[in-house]
């Protein structure tokens, strides 16, 4: 009997991946005034590296590289664009961000070059585009969970010691 689990959408990832950026962004929205896209940052890092931390070698990378991306995603706009500039923080952030992130996903995934162009989309969409209470952390996560279901359905890395390629194993 053939297994068609692969055969379908990773739903619970995706939705876990949506929810974790969502509240992320909400934490750092209502517990704190001072540079709250920071805060926010890095309590997303910690509720996305709470989805990844079964799914990908070494996760806890994903919470200090994220919480990194952020941070210096911030501070590279503070210091490079004036307020009148505001439009591009989503993307200098999203840049960024994509940047440490692909360092991690690299090694996981064949196509994880495309993270960083969908995390620079993401976080332009969400905090430049679309900006609101929930659409900041909602459309940034759906954008780039559907990346990583994507990732996951279809780009695994085959490590060293597997004998079976990535397709035997999907089937």
């Amino acid at each position: 009997m053939e297994d068609h689990k692969t055969d379908t959408m990773d739903w619970a990832l995706w939705f876990y991946w949506i929810m974790a950026t969502t509240l992320g962004w909400l934490v750092g929205k209502f517990f704190t005034s001072a540079m709250p896209v920071v805060i926010s940052g890095v309590a997303i890092a910690a509720f996305q590296w709470s989805v990844l931390y079964k799914r990908i070698h070494a996760a806890w990378r994903w919470l200090l590289l994220s919480s990194l991306g952020w941070i210096i995603g911030y501070i590279l706009f503070v210091v490079f664009f004036s307020a009148n500039l505001e439009i591009l923080a989503g993307a200098v952030i999203g840049g960024t961000l994509g940047i440490f992130q692909w360092s991690i996903l690299r090694r996981e995934f064949d196509l994880a070059g495309w993270w960083i162009i969908i995390s620079i989309l993401a976080w332009a969409t969400g905090l430049t585009f679309m900006p609101g209470m929930l659409t900041s952390g909602t459309l940034p996560g759906t954008l780039t969970g559907l990346v990583l279901v994507i990732f996951f359905r279809f780009s695994l890395r085959q490590t060293p010691d597997s004998s079976q390629s990535n397709t035997e194993k999907r089937m």
